[in-house]
């Protein structure tokens, strides 16, 4: 029950972890070497009152778990075949990124992304532990890969991600530097 190890503020429907205290608890409720099933989007606060994580809160919970226990990688299992290219109902040509760095896959989750929710990846990447998303219908897929780095890939462009009815640049580059207004 991770009411039991996951401690939150009162922040109901999107609670905030207490790491510290949740971390000594998960250590000391995972102890014993076994297989364990949990649920996941549920936590307590001080008082032991029920609280959510919110959207992407069963993956969150994973990932507490994972990086409190320093596991070897954390396995996402879900209905595609990891983090895509692009939208798929967009893009027919999208196809699943091999690997992709923590600050890529958050980039792509800000911003549309849905097969991972942000803060899902800030436990792992903290503990530098790599994120494995898989597809739970094609089991023979690779999937795609988080780590600290995009196994030396060169591709200017990684992904495409979408929010509707928004733009968004990202300029840079010497030739902007000391110019007003630009």
């Amino acid at each position: 029950d991770p009411k039991e190890f996951i401690k939150t503020d009162n922040h109901y429907g999107k609670a905030n972890v207490d790491f510290i205290v949740s971390k000594k608890k998960i250590k000391n409720y995972f102890r014993e070497e076994g297989v364990w099933v949990c649920p996941g989007f549920i936590a307590s606060n001080q008082k032991n009152e029920p609280t959510t994580l919110g959207r992407g809160g069963s993956d969150y919970t994973a990932a507490i778990i994972a990086a409190a226990l320093r596991s070897e990688r954390l396995e996402i299992w879900t209905d595609v075949s990891g983090m895509m290219t692009a939208n798929p109902r967009l893009v027919r040509s999208a196809y699943p990124i091999k690997q992709i760095s923590y600050d890529e896959a958050m980039e792509l989750s800000h911003f549309g992304a849905k097969v991972i929710y942000p803060p899902t990846i800030q436990p792992t990447l903290e503990a530098n532990i790599p994120i494995h998303i898989k597809n739970t219908f094609q089991k023979e897929d690779d999937g795609t890969i988080f780590s600290h780095s995009s196994n030396g890939s060169q591709q200017l462009i990684k992904g495409l991600s979408c929010i509707q009815n928004i733009a968004f640049f990202n300029l840079s580059g010497s030739g902007m530097v000391g110019i007003p207004n630009f």
